[in-house]
């Protein structure tokens, strides 16, 4: 699966990554887990700061990714 990585996240990292998810998906917790042990690189994907999103909506860290949807990390925004 593609994923999509944006802000400093893809300025960091690079703005896809591509991954192999379990057939029976897997959370966003694990996820982020699979991608830091992956590559050293992908560390600051494991911080829960970086919102996920999937098919374009912010989910919780439980939330189970099914193969073939969009995955994509925002990093969070300040605002003045």
């Amino acid at each position: 699966m593609r994923i999509l990585l944006f802000g400093s996240l893809g300025e960091q990292i690079g703005r896809e990554i591509d991954a192999d998810l379990p057939a029976e998906g897997c959370s966003v917790a694990s996820l982020r887990m699979l991608l830091a042990e992956r590559d050293p690189a992908f560390a600051p994907l494991a911080r829960a700061s970086a919102r996920a999103c999937v098919d374009q909506a912010i989910v919780r860290e439980d939330y189970v990714i099914r193969p073939g949807q969009e995955v994509a990390f925002v990093p969070p925004l300040s605002g003045g």
